[in-house]
């Protein structure tokens, strides 16, 4: 019993397999069961009349059974045909064909026969006559020739992708299997299907409507650019040595199988087809939006470039070194933010945004690469902002560059004081020295010169209830003029001039410093 059960399974499925060795074995069975028929219907039907006709002779007999076998071939013939034709009808309402003939040729191939039907795919697409053909809308057996520039993924009965490739050959189809369709049209020079074309691609006059971090529309209008699908290794060079086109085989099932729907559609087509316009465009539509909608209108549309932004983050440098020598105070994290400049979006920023890691495995996990990018034109729509609103924004902008002209006066005038009060309270007194080293009498008749005014300030701070000794006063006074001479030496190296100019100057304060610090070493020990 087991024995034959397992007949029976092997017999079943060698009847209903999808493989060539299935044709085989169903023509050989189609012959067998063809010949057994005829023979007993011949035969029964020859004995039948033969008795009935009470025919004698050889000749008279030799005419009945002749008569016999051949009056059921075509009767056996008009049934597989009927046969056929049901078939062929039920396939047809199935696919919606609307082609019996068609169907019944397929029915033939696909459980008969090896597939004689050949398609091309030529720069990714497939020509008007070919859509027509089984292969495309059921499927095989048959061949396809997939010239260079082009790929297809197929699918097999059981939903397994295959990825065909340009080579000499053509591509032989397994009974059922087909090139995957999208199935958005279903007309022919409309329909769409997993055939993707590896040269570059160009794509232009994209458009991204989206609002600002504080609510103002912007349009982006005629972005352009330049892809094509996800090179073998990142490789450099797109072609192989025979002349094809590198790709990457996960990058084919990436843009089949992950696809982007955009909802709405938008109300300009981008002129592409599939796969492009579910990969590409959504990424780089969403990828605008996100920009946009992280910044405020003044960060993306300031006329300011790379270069104004480096000039001012290096002024700041400049005046939290001056800030920390001047005062001896660190620049604390509140006042850090508040001089921190803004966000700026240059088009050279936004451009960089396209070709970091960050949006490059973004891209490589849909199957495609960016080669070149044109961010386009952004500008506000002129029916949605009022007059009004357009006369605020330019106070507030004029409001703010007054002000920021206001604090660059105050800081000039700032450093021009300090500069001032060093040159006129230090670098003149010094000057009257000998420019030899001084002596300990001369010293101390500076020195002297120098207490008499310490004299006066401690009478002041006396007055005032201040109790500390000409001596102390003296030497903070000191280490105060001498800080402010290390501010006003920075000054000097940081300005333009030529270092012939400066020289004189920083010999001079250089020599200030020195004798400040001799004072001040001096009282120290004396005392």
């Amino acid at each position: 019993m087991k024995r034959q059960q397992i007949r029976r399974d092997e017999f079943t499925s060698l009847l209903y397999r999808l493989t060539d060795q299935g044709v085989e074995f169903r023509n050989r069975w189609r012959g067998f069961i063809f010949l057994v028929i005829w023979l007993v219907l011949s035969l029964f039907s020859a004995v039948v009349m033969i008795l009935g006709s009470g025919a004698k002779g050889q000749l008279n007999i030799g005419v009945i059974i002749g008569m016999s076998l051949i009056k059921y071939i075509p009767l056996l013939t008009v049934v597989y045909s009927l046969a056929r034709v049901m078939a062929a009808r039920y396939l047809d309402d199935v696919y919606e064909l609307d082609d019996e003939d068609l169907a019944a040729s397929f029915l033939e191939d696909v459980t008969f026969g090896y597939g004689h039907e050949k398609i091309t795919i030529n720069e990714g697409k497939i020509s008007a006559e070919d859509e027509k053909s089984p292969l495309i809308l059921i499927g095989g057996p048959g061949k396809i020739q997939i010239n260079l520039d082009s790929i297809a993924l197929l699918e097999t009965v059981t939903g397994e992708p295959e990825i065909i490739y340009p080579r000499s050959d053509p591509w032989k189809l397994g009974r059922f299997e087909r090139i995957r369709e999208i199935g958005r049209y279903d007309e022919v020079g409309k329909r769409e299907y997993a055939i993707i074309n590896l040269r570059d691609q160009f794509v232009s006059g994209l458009s991204v409507k989206s609002r600002t971090k504080d609510g103002i529309p912007l349009e982006v209008h005629d972005i352009k650019v330049i892809f094509s699908i996800l090179r073998k290794g990142g490789a450099e060079d797109d072609m192989a040595q025979d002349g094809s086109y590198l790709f990457d085989e996960h990058a084919v099932q990436a843009l089949v199988y992950n696809q982007t729907i955009i909802t709405p559609e938008p109300s300009t087509r981008s002129g592409i087809t599939f796969p492009w316009d579910t990969t590409v465009i959504p990424l780089i539509v969403s990828e605008f939006e996100d920009l946009i909608k992280s910044h405020n209108l003044s960060e993306i549309l300031a006329s300011i470039s790379q270069k104004e932004m480096d000039n001012a983050s290096q002024n700041d440098q400049t005046l939290m070194q001056m800030r920390l020598e001047m005062t001896g105070q660190q620049m604390t994290e509140e006042m850090r933010k508040k001089s921190t400049a803004p966000n700026f979006q240059s088009r050279s920023k936004i451009t960089a945004l396209f070709f970091e890691k960050e949006f490059k495995d973004k891209a490589a996990s849909l199957g495609v690469t960016i080669d070149w990018i044109d961010i386009g034109t952004w500008q506000l729509p002129s029916n949605l902002i009022l007059e009004k609103h357009k006369k605020a924004w330019d106070l507030s902008r004029e409001n703010s560059q007054k002000r920021n002209a206001l604090e660059r006066w105050k800081r000039r005038q700032e450093v021009a004081e300090i500069a001032n009060l060093v040159d006129h309270v230090i670098i003149r007194n010094y000057e009257k020295t000998p420019r030899k080293a001084p002596s300990e009498k001369e010293l101390e008749k500076l020195l002297m010169t120098d207490l008499e005014t310490v004299a006066d300030y401690r009478r002041q701070l006396l007055q005032s209830g201040g109790q500390r000794s000409s001596k102390v006063i003296a030497l903070e006074i000191l280490k105060a003029f001498r800080k402010e001479m290390n501010a006003g030496k920075s000054l000097i190296e940081s300005d333009s001039k030529p270092l012939e100019e400066k020289q004189a100057d920083l010999a001079s304060i250089e020599k200030a410093i020195k004798n400040i610090s001799y004072f001040t070493d001096h009282w120290v020990n004396k005392s």
